[in-house]
């Protein structure tokens, strides 16, 4: 008998209280129902005598537990607490003594810490599978361990343990069918020497591990022989594989993921040789140089990721034949050249295809479009002008990064190739296309009326020489969340339908020659994460309207909306040689998950330097970039309520006025760039709260005073302030009390000297002195008669007026 109430919002000790009468329950699942008062719920449990599965995860549980909470639990098998954490979690593995009839206990991602201590879990005599997955566990694996005879799956990923794999229980846990000891600090001979008596073990997760090289030959050769291995590295962590030996005796891998290592040399065809049941191969991250493979057919090869990696040269027409049903390939990232080989069309299993960022030139064969559903061959050197044709399209094709024209199509991307010509109005015929991007090319003339869709989320056209203005070409595009039309030659006013893009976040106009005043049209659109309309000829005064624009980081779902569609052929396989441990099937599904997702680059100046701002991390690129235009006036105040603000560029300007100071509301800002305008008065000393603040630059101004030197703009250089001639203190030269100082006293004297010259000089010289009298008289009587014909022309014109008279 099952019950399952996961999910809801109940009073769990009343629930418990209505069903600890069913006596043949078996399976109870009580996941994400905010359990509190866990003893108490526990305790009432134990009156379900047959209960044999028993999940609580995804729960906050709170209270305390006891071995006594679990002396009625003589059936149970299944114990799962995944996901909860739990603050009495050490009491609850403890307290699971009396529960011998325990084969799998699964507590990943629960909050665990510290070591893990030699009773509790060893009284587990009969368990089969444990899952301490995702905590912070310390410390070296229990001694008793040992003794866990019957242990099949083992999974300790991700936590603190260190530990030398050589003398630990590992090696004597021969039963094992599944190990991962990935993200940790185990200390494992690359030979992998410990387990060559694990003669059961398929599964071998080593991702992130500390390997050491083992130059020690084996006398015997290994008994396991692995289905699934996987060894990749991160950068910061693990020691790198550069030798493949120990591969030498596997003839049974299905899975193999030597990713993000150090291998050099050809790319090792002798693996594939060796394992002729290999279905999926991921060799991306390396140094390969060559590429071929063995010149027999591998049937059962469906997936092969050889990405950024060294290998040059062309691609062979003998590897297509030998490998006849393959789905996925991957060769981007690397130095291949020459043409795309036609012998491509003739793979009909061919699913993803994906040869990106290599030097790829003229054309690409229409063969291959017959079959594919994913293709990306950006960053080549493709050639010609983008040429639409429903007959030679596959019916499938729905993420296309090339050409097409199929209703199914829903991104495009042609970026940083060399097709010039006119942007096809045909795009406007895709009625699923939501991502596009044809940046980086030679692209010439205005975009069309109707060139896309309504239901397109992202435009990515920077880098080209379209020109014309924005009249009516996107006026459609309601539902735009990234609009990028960056250095291209569009001329006119910033159109008015902006403001109507209400899901618009990211904007980029910049380097174009738009110009008149601030759209305030723009000050509508309140999810706004970033706009650069600089170096354009826009001009007048910033409107005060840029505060309530409240610059936004809601980006996640708009950008990950394209191209997130699952990819279910990469994801791990079922494997009946490994029946249970729940996170099998999602490890390389997370991690492949992203392979086709829209990249959304933009690119700006920032921080002395220009950054492409990709994917996520858009979500934290918040900013206002309006530098090299025409602006006039002072910095509104009102700029500082835009309290997400990372970047803030408006240099090389003709703002006027005072620094405000309520840009020490800017808490997030790293970057604040004023210099090349004529700005007045001091450096405001609340600036110095900024704590994030990385870049400050007001060089070129006309800013005087002390520059504050405190905290963070202590580290500022000195071309922070260049151009400014009455700034004084450190990181200058020019001392703050020298200057003043020297301004006072000589200041003083002059007026001093004066003062006292002309008196002497005009006792001593009479003639001067009739000179100067004389002077001072004519001075009086202009003024006078100045004032006397002022007056009574102003009380002539006035009597005119009063008579109604006209001048």
């Amino acid at each position: 008998m099952e019950l399952d109430i996961s999910d809801n919002a109940i009073d769990a000790v009343a629930t418990i209280e209505g069903i600890k009468n069913l006596s043949h329950l078996e399976n109870l699942h009580l996941d994400d129902v905010h359990l509190k008062h866990v003893g108490t719920v526990v305790r009432a449990l134990g009156a379900l005598s047959s209960l044999r599965i028993l999940s609580l995860q995804y729960n906050t549980v709170e209270g305390i537990i006891t071995t006594q909470d679990f002396r009625n639990f003589s059936k149970l098998e299944q114990l799962i607490l995944d996901g909860s954490p739990l603050n009495t979690s050490r009491g609850i593995l403890s307290s699971l003594g009396p529960s011998t009839s325990l084969r799998l206990l699964s507590s990943s991602n629960t909050g665990l810490s510290g070591n893990l201590s030699d009773h509790g879990l060893c009284n587990l005599v009969k368990l089969q599978e444990l899952d301490l997955s995702f905590n912070g566990i310390t410390g070296r694996l229990p001694t008793c361990w040992r003794n866990m005879s019957s242990i099949r799956i083992l999974n300790l990923e991700d936590n603190e343990f260190t530990d030398s794999v050589m003398s630990s229980p590992l090696s004597s846990l021969t039963s094992l069918e599944f190990l991962s000891t990935s993200s940790n600090h185990f200390d494992i001979p690359s030979s992998l020497r410990p387990l060559a008596n694990h003669s059961r073990l398929k599964v071998l997760i080593l991702d992130d591990t500390k390997l050491t090289i083992d130059t020690t030959v084996a006398s015997l050769i290994p008994r396991l022989q692995l289905k699934v291995l996987s060894m990749s590295n991160s950068p910061s962590r693990g020691f790198k594989l550069t030798s493949l030996g120990f591969l030498n005796n596997q003839h049974d891998l299905r899975i193999l993921d030597l990713s993000s290592n150090d291998i050099q040399g050809p790319f090792p065809a002798w693996l594939l040789q060796n394992n002729t049941k290999l279905e999926k191969l991921f060799m991306e991250n390396n140094l390969f140089t060559t590429f071929k493979v063995p010149s027999m057919t591998l049937f059962n090869l469906s997936f092969m990721d050889i990405s950024n990696n060294n290998i040059r040269g062309k691609l062979s027409t003998e590897f297509w034949a030998n490998v006849p049903n393959l789905s996925y390939l991957n060769l981007s990232a690397n130095r291949l050249e020459g043409n795309i080989p036609s012998e491509l069309g003739s793979m009909k299993s061919l699913y993803i295809l994906d040869l990106s960022s290599n030097n790829f030139s003229a054309g690409l064969p229409i063969q291959i479009l017959l079959d594919l559903c994913h293709l990306n061959v950006a960053y080549n050197k493709l050639q010609g002008e983008i040429v639409l044709s429903d007959h030679t399209m596959n019916p499938c094709l729905s993420h296309l990064r090339l050409t097409a024209n199929m209703s199914s199509l829903m991104a495009l991307d042609l970026s940083k190739n060399q097709l010039d010509g006119l942007i096809p109005q045909e795009l406007y015929n895709l009625g699923w296309l939501e991502y596009l991007d044809l940046s980086d090319n030679n692209l010439s003339g205005p975009l069309p009326s109707l060139f896309i869709s309504q239901r397109m989320l992202h435009i990515h056209l920077s880098r080209n020489k379209l020109n014309g203005t924005l009249v009516h070409a996107l006026s459609n595009s309601s539902y735009l969340v990234t609009l990028d039309l960056s250095e291209n030659e569009f001329f006119g006013s910033i159109p008015y339908w902006l403001g109507n893009l209400s899901q618009l976040t990211i904007l980029s106009l910049k380097g174009n020659s738009f110009y008149g005043t601030f759209p305030e049209q723009l000050c509508r659109l309140k999810s706004l994460s970033m706009i650069d309309l600089s170096e354009n000829n826009l001009f007048g005064p910033l409107p005060s309207c840029l505060g309530p624009l409240n610059l936004s980081k809601d980006y996640t779902d708009k950008v990950t909306s394209t191209m997130n569609n699952e990819i279910h052929m990469i994801g791990w396989p079922s494997r009946p040689y490994v029946r249970s441990i729940k996170n099998n099937r999602e490890i390389y599904h997370m991690k492949m998950k992203g392979e086709f997702q829209a990249p959304h680059i933009v690119g700006f100046t920032t921080k002395r330097r220009f950054d492409s701002y990709k994917g996520y991390a858009l979500l934290k690129m918040v900013g206002l970039l309006l530098s090299c235009n025409q602006f006039s006036g002072e910095i509104p105040l009102e700029i500082a309520i835009l309290q997400e603000m990372l970047v803030l560029n408006l240099s090389h300007n003709k703002l006027t006025g005072h620094i405000p100071m309520s840009l020490s509301s800017l808490t997030k800002i790293e970057s604040i760039d004023l210099s090349y305008n004529n700005l007045i008065g001091s450096i405001p000393e609340e600036l110095t709260q900024l704590n994030s603040l990385e870049i400050f630059n007001v060089s070129y101004n006309d800013l005087s005073g002390a520059i504050p030197n405190k905290y963070q703009f202590g580290a500022f250089d000195e071309s922070s302030y260049y151009g400014n001639h009455l700034l004084c203190g450190l990181p200058l030269s020019k001392k703050c009390s020298t200057t003043i100082n020297t301004f006072y006293i000589s200041f003083g004297v002059s007026y001093t000297m004066v003062g006292l010259v002309i008196p002497v000089v005009l006792f001593i010289n009479p003639q001067w002195r009739q000179r100067w009298f004389h002077h001072v008289e004519l001075v009086i009587t202009t003024c006078q008669s100045l004032f006397i014909t002022c007056y009574y022309f102003v009380q002539d014109n006035f009597q005119k007026l009063s008579r109604g008279q006209t001048f």
